[in-house]
């Protein structure tokens, strides 16, 4: 009995170790030098963390993982990622030695928020994205509920990392990186004394209000003078777009370097070379946040007018961190559920209603995933670039509901 309690308290004190010194004091260096080679960092305000810490922030970059803790460096945080990359053996082996915890994307995850508590308790700092995913179009995404109720029961000073830019220097559609601007601000949005006097309620209104400030094709428009370059500007844009502003088609656009092309109707936009405007070949848009607005009021109109989709798709589900196949069939969605339907078996139908989902995850121009209270499922349409008409779909639905 003796042997198990000790063996049991050398498995959690391995569990809780600090972040790797290495990763932070050798590695680290270097990877901040690499960065400061693309990225000028702009720091408007710089607190001191002090911990127990709860660190959060936008995602809009796949570089945030190592843009926000140089904002905070020489500070280690344990940082809190989702299980999706631990589906990869290599990266599972990297944020492990990291002192990573894993999450289950918009699922209820006990051992990652024992994980938290027990590291917050420890006085350690931890630092998360809470949006749970980058933000496609550059802008905030709902906040699962549930960190409210972790800060007022730990009680952690909670600081707010803007780094606003990132996404302008590497958004979801186009992974490589470019050279940028980021604008970032360290504000200490909750002080660990003051939470007893908070309600839920407060605290919710708190992280949105935070959240809601980071918007950065907003801040390109204020901050004119930022420049950010890269050579294939528009690339990935095809997966995003769903309509062609003048013509309606769906789904037309091609890309080329800095260029946009509508295949049904010949509308062309250049990007110019250091900023995501338009050269003025075209008045009636002036920049990137021009078409993703028109676009998404779009759809959200058609939303609104009850609009069905439906498309033909391969089915699977994620036991644990291995995928696992189902069916093909049909995916359908409208405003009250998304459906599986398997056309051999009706036995092995789905249903999923909306209001039981917290928000769908993406790969853009692949698949789309449904995290359920008990599995989450992947839907690959077979046209993959459909996948952008379900995810809007469920984020608008939640938009509206908040």
């Amino acid at each position: 009995m003796k042997s198990n309690i000790n063996k049991n308290k050398k498995e959690k004190k391995k569990r809780l170790r600090k972040p790797s010194f290495f990763i932070y004091y050798i590695l680290g260096p270097l990877v901040i030098l690499w960065i400061k080679t693309m990225v000028k960092i702009k720091m408007r305000n710089k607190l001191k963390i002090e911990g127990p810490s709860l660190i959060i922030s936008p995602h809009r970059s796949y570089y945030d993982f190592l843009i926000v803790p140089m904002l905070i460096y020489p500070v280690r945080s344990h940082i809190v990622a989702t299980t999706y990359w631990y589906r990869n053996n290599f990266l599972k082996f990297l944020l492990n030695i990291t002192g990573t915890i894993p999450k289950n994307q918009y699922r209820n995850d006990v051992r990652s928020i024992i994980r938290i508590a027990d590291y917050l308790k420890l006085g350690r700092n931890v630092m998360m994205f809470p949006e749970g995913q980058m933000s496609t179009y550059g802008k905030p995404l709902i906040l699962p509920s549930g960190l409210d109720k972790l800060i007022k029961k730990y009680k952690p000073n909670v600081y707010f990392i803007n780094p606003q830019g990132t996404y302008l220097f590497s958004p979801k559609w186009n992974p490589t990186p470019g050279k940028g601007v980021v604008d970032a601000s360290i504000n200490l949005l909750i002080d660990k004394n003051d939470i007893d006097n908070l309600n839920l309620d407060t605290i919710n209104k708190i992280l949105n209000k935070a959240f809601d400030s980071n918007d950065d094709l907003s801040i390109m428009r204020e901050h004119p003078e930022y420049k950010y370059m890269r050579k294939n500007k528009a690339r990935g844009l095809e997966k995003v777009l769903m309509k062609c502003p003048d013509c309606g088609e769906i789904l037309p656009f091609e890309t080329n370097k800095l260029n946009l092309t509508c295949k049904s109707c010949g509308l062309s936009l250049t990007f110019e070379k250091d900023s995501y405007r338009f050269k003025e070949n075209n008045p009636k848009y002036k920049d990137l946040k021009d078409l993703f607005d028109i676009d998404r009021t779009s759809f959200e109109n058609e939303i609104d007018n009850g609009l069905i989709l439906e498309d033909e798709a391969t089915f699977s589900y994620f036991e644990s961190l291995k995928e696992e196949p189902l069916f093909s069939g049909k995916v359908i969605m409208d405003r009250e559920k998304i459906s599986f339907l398997c056309p051999e078996d009706e036995s092995k139908n789905i249903c999923i209603y909306n209001n039981k989902v917290i928000n769908y995850t993406i790969t853009l121009g692949r698949d789309f995933e449904v995290p359920t209270p008990d599995k989450t499922y992947r839907v690959y349409p077979k046209d993959g670039y459909r996948s952008i008409f379900y995810w809007n779909y469920i984020a608008i639905l939640k938009n509206k509901e908040r």
